[in-house]
């Protein structure tokens, strides 16, 4: 399995962008706009080449030149799809969302149009925002003879109505040895309670599966773009940023702070992550994050102020992760 970082490629073309900033004067707003023609140009030129070898799978003339995708197209590709799936469940078309899976999904998975469905009505749409852009593709790459199979795969949150879903979603982008399995091949989508779910793990099977409730009574937040379980704790006084920066001071670790402050609202025990709600600004909700070692005395290793999609500042940062 490789991974490819989707921002690689579209950085040193950013740079040149943002140098605009210094030699023409142009605002923000300006250079963001450009970034992302420059953006949606890469992806329309990666779809281009699918439809390309697509079509060139299906002529006569097998020593025809054509140009296959490879890994290095590989982010603006999945990029495209993802774009191009949500656009089409924007707009109710079920035959536009169909036809995008691979021909071989839609003719095995019999409750293909049922499942869809099933999504449709878990999450109607207008998609207000897709976090896919920007955030680490894996890939999965088969070669033996010469005969190539590539596909892409993450997952990523997407917003519509207030409401938080989580996305699987699985493109195949090409085999040469059954091109009818080149497009969507699966789309898992679940609430925030799901994949908080002890155990949780996603199907990854050929076609649409949803998933809207799970087990159990508890409450669930975003934390640094991560969805966790919250737990609502009362303490003595609102917790603020200025109590934490205080406690930095005085070089106590992580269970000085407990003693201090209290349990916190969210825990991550596999990777030693602690948060505790903050009072919200500009109405979005803040917490403080904890990482820390439990095998050194419980050592703090950093601490960031975070919103519901990722860091907003850093408070401190030990000398040991550098």
């Amino acid at each position: 399995m490789g991974k490819i970082n989707l921002g690689k490629k579209l950085t040193a073309i950013l740079c040149v962008v943002l140098c605009c900033v210094q030699t023409t004067g142009c605002d923000k707003k300006a250079v963001k706009e450009q970034a992302a023609q420059i953006s949606q140009g890469a992806k329309d030129a990666a779809a281009e080449k699918v439809d390309a070898y697509l079509e060139s799978c299906t002529e006569s003339d097998s020593e025809s030149e054509v140009y296959k995708p490879s890994m290095k197209d590989e982010p603006e590709i999945y990029e495209r799809a993802v774009d191009d799936f949500f656009a089409a469940v924007d707009s109710g078309d079920k035959e536009k969302i169909l036809a995008q899976f691979a021909p071989n999904v839609r003719k095995n998975n019999k409750d293909l149009e049922e499942n869809l469905d099933e999504l449709l009505s878990f999450y109607p749409g207008p998609t207000d925002r897709c976090e896919r852009d920007g955030n680490v593709v894996e890939g999965n790459y088969d070669q033996e003879y010469g005969i190539d199979r590539y596909n892409a795969l993450s997952w990523f949150a997407v917003v519509s109505g207030g409401t938080t879903y989580y996305c699987k979603f699985s493109y195949v982008y090409r085999d040469d040895a059954d091109p009818d399995n080149v497009g969507i091949e699966f789309v898992d989508m679940v609430s925030e309670k799901v994949i908080c779910a002890e155990n949780f793990k996603w199907p990854e099977e050929p076609g649409i599966f949803v998933k809207e409730d799970a087990p159990g009574d508890y409450e669930t937040a975003r934390i640094g773009g991560n969805p966790v379980i919250y737990v609502p704790v009362e303490r003595k006084h609102t917790l603020t940023k200025e109590d934490v920066e205080a406690f930095l001071k005085t070089g106590g670790n992580f269970t000085d702070f407990k003693e201090q402050f209290g349990e916190p609202n969210a825990e991550e025990i596999k990777y030693s992550s602690y948060a505790y709600e903050l009072p919200e600004e500009n109405s979005e909700k803040r917490y403080v994050s904890f990482l820390v070692d439990h095998k050194k005395d419980w050592e703090i290793l950093r601490v960031t102020i975070e919103e519901e999609t990722g860091i907003v500042e850093n408070l401190y940062r030990s000398p040991e992760l550098d």
